[in-house]
């Protein structure tokens, strides 16, 4: 019998339960959540952290996609109503929307999230302007290329995008024997929390697609990936960017800084008339 059918998880889901209590205790604790607000965790399984979440007053609402751990979470919290299990995608939800629906103008956002679907949530983060704090665990490896400082050779669209708009910090490592099934790697969870308005680009999809591309070919210099990537070739157009960012034709992705970046692109934009 397979390791994933002997504790109960679907690979096709990526599931790995947490099963130490007192990580759990600890995400919950490092949380600060107050009695009274609202908590939205992603991916509850067999309820590790929902059962922390119980005991500090708030209203508490878990998507869970798995049908058979959310009808267990279901009769489990059944009674008590501020307990709330919902059988949903979390990428298919709006979060603050679902906050205004339940009268709440700001939440927090908790949970270990499934290393194949990293990415997608946590690019997701910036859009969510009523989220006061996110404490996520991912794969150790891209939790350290995510609060990499830009400027460093780890970092890459994960690391500019989010900082670019929230301050990021690691407030956990988490070992393999902490899970059930035990992965492959360790684990880290990460603190979000929203930087003041105009931090970052105000168009975060439009800027998300302009790092993709940089990032495309992150080892090509800024002016090759402008030329090829952007079909920017003009060595006008080139000196102009280099002269409102700051940065150089002959840096490399991983070398600017936040504010290079944000300058780079609101110059692009600027001038390619987009």
């Amino acid at each position: 019998m397979s390791d994933e059918r002997r504790h109960g998880a679907k690979r096709s889901l990526g599931q790995n339960f947490l099963v130490s209590r007192e990580i759990a205790g600890r995400i919950v604790e490092e949380a600060g959540i107050a009695a009274g607000g609202l908590v939205f965790e992603i991916g509850p399984g067999r309820g590790a952290l929902t059962v922390h979440l119980a005991g500090t007053g708030a209203r508490v609402v878990a998507f869970e996609i798995d049908r058979r751990l959310a009808d267990e979470l279901g009769a489990r919290f059944r009674g008590l109503e501020r307990m709330e299990i919902v059988h949903r995608d979390i990428r298919e939800a709006d979060l603050d929307g679902e906050a205004e629906a339940r009268g709440y103008d700001a939440f927090t956002l908790l949970g270990n999230i499934p290393y194949n679907l990293t990415s997608t949530i946590l690019l997701d983060l910036p859009r969510w302007r009523l989220c006061r704090t996110a404490l996520l665990m991912v794969q150790r490896e891209v939790g350290e290329r995510i609060v990499a400082p830009p400027g460093e050779r780890e970092c890459g669209i994960l690391s500019v995008y989010l900082q670019s708009y929230l301050e990021t910090e690691r407030v956990l490592r988490v070992r393999p024997g902490s899970f059930s099934p035990r992965p492959k790697v360790e684990s880290v969870v990460l603190r979000f929390a929203p930087k003041g308005e105009g931090e970052g680009p105000g168009d975060r999809e439009e800027f998300l697609r302009f790092l993709k591309g940089a990032f495309s070919q992150r080892r090509k210099k800024l002016g090759s990936i402008f030329r090829e990537i952007f079909g920017m070739s003009d060595a006008g157009y080139l000196s102009r960017l280099e002269g409102l960012s700051g940065a150089s034709m002959d840096d490399r992705p991983e070398e600017l800084s936040l504010g290079q970046w944000k300058r780079l692109y609101e110059a692009h934009i600027r001038g390619s008339g987009s």
